[in-house]
């Protein structure tokens, strides 16, 4: 499947699209929205649409769901606490510090403190512990699309099959080892096969080449080291399809750390758990039908819990080629998006939202625009 942790999962009763990887478009100047006119071989781009905004929001704190607008009484709500980070001057010219120490200096405490840790864990994948104040607020900063949430009429795998439609691409055929000299890469995949090529993009996550899953022979020393400093959060995506329809739209944010974000739709049997960080083990370890099982009776009180009919998993934590679900901006490794993206001797280049890592959020439109950057450096690199 093309799409690299993009995957839209089709209800079995009418082929409705459920994103099990990234999620939406975000902002209403995203490019994404419209790639006529961009460097990108299409000829029509698939239609995007606004999500709509009337769905409840939920808040469960303490095992308890209020009304998600409750955190803006006596403090500020996760989201505002992440805007004033942001608007707070973390730049080079003041040590980088963990996003925990900076709640600390800002004195976020009790409920906003807990609901504001796992919003960071939910948005970034990385405990506030490891996660660099400084790198989310330069890749907050660094992105200009907009408001807005959007997604395509035919669910994010209608971009990937759009933009691959008469590539030569070869599926199921990993390739294990990058073999190369200046001016000449020769790649072999699981099953001994070998091609040779002057130039090779090379878009796996840098924990795969960390860990060893994809080897590339040798391995620049600047190049393994940023590989370290650029792990993946853990996360996952579940949908849980119900014997019935939910009776009402909601999206549920877990501050206990327990489910992540918890989306349904009205009339719709499907419910859709994203969870990151720490909240993707709780899920893996409960399972995701015993947590939608769980906050069921609490969401809908005078409904009964349905009968599971189905569930479908996408493991971004487990998966050996994805090694989890983006790179975080991690305390006091800034220079590691910028030394991941750098190519090597006119031979080896780079492409992937890891290579915008503490410059822009991780995103599609920022995957995309890497790899538009590494083409052109290729192009600019032989002649082409």
């Amino acid at each position: 499947m093309t799409g690299g942790r993009i995957r839209t999962y089709r209800s079995a009763g009418d082929g409705a699209a459920i994103e099990l990887g990234a999620q939406v478009i975000h902002g209403d100047r995203n490019p994404l929205r419209d790639l006529t006119g961009r460097a990108v071989p299409v000829a029509e781009s698939p239609r995007s649409q606004a999500v709509p905004r009337t769905t409840s929001a939920w808040l469960v704190l303490h095992d308890r769901v209020t009304p998600l607008g409750g955190l803006a009484r006596g403090g500020m709500p996760p989201w505002a606490v992440e805007y004033r980070l942001v608007a707070d001057g973390c730049d080079g010219e003041h040590p980088d510090v963990a996003v925990e120490s900076w709640l600390a200096s800002r004195q976020v405490a009790g409920d906003h403190l807990v609901a504001a840790s796992e919003w960071f864990r939910q948005n970034w994948a990385a405990d506030p512990a490891a996660l660099s104040a400084r790198g989310v607020a330069a890749a907050r900063r660094g992105d200009d699309t907009g408001d807005g949430e959007f997604k395509y009429e035919g669910g994010y795998q209608a971009l990937t099959q759009t933009l691959a439609a008469g590539a030569d691409i070869r599926l199921r055929q990993p390739v294990r080892t990058v073999t190369w000299s200046p001016g000449q890469v020769e790649v072999t995949t699981e099953a001994g096969e070998r091609a040779t090529a002057r130039a090779v993009v090379i878009t796996a996550p840098p924990p795969v080449l960390a860990g060893g899953t994809l080897s590339i022979t040798p391995m620049p020393e600047p190049k393994a080291s940023a590989a370290r400093a650029l792990p993946s959060g853990d996360g996952l995506c579940a949908v849980v399809t119900l014997a019935r329809p939910v009776p009402e739209s909601a999206v549920v944010f877990d501050a206990d750390g327990q489910t992540g974000f918890v989306r349904c739709t009205a009339g719709r049997p499907e419910v859709l758990i994203v969870a990151k960080a720490s909240a993707a083990g709780a899920v893996r370890a409960a399972g995701p039908a015993d947590q939608v099982t769980r906050l069921f009776p609490r969401l809908f009180p005078r409904q009964s819990v349905p009968e599971i009919a189905g569930v479908r998993i996408a493991d971004w934590g487990r998966d050996p080629w994805s090694a989890g679900v983006f790179s975080y901006p991690g305390l006091g490794v800034g220079w590691a998006g910028p030394a991941w993206a750098a190519p090597v001797e006119r031979t080896l280049f780079f492409a992937g939202e890891a290579t915008t890592a503490g410059s822009r959020p991780p995103t599609v439109h920022g995957a995309l625009d890497s790899g538009l950057r590494a083409a052109s450096e290729v192009v600019e690199a032989w002649g082409l």
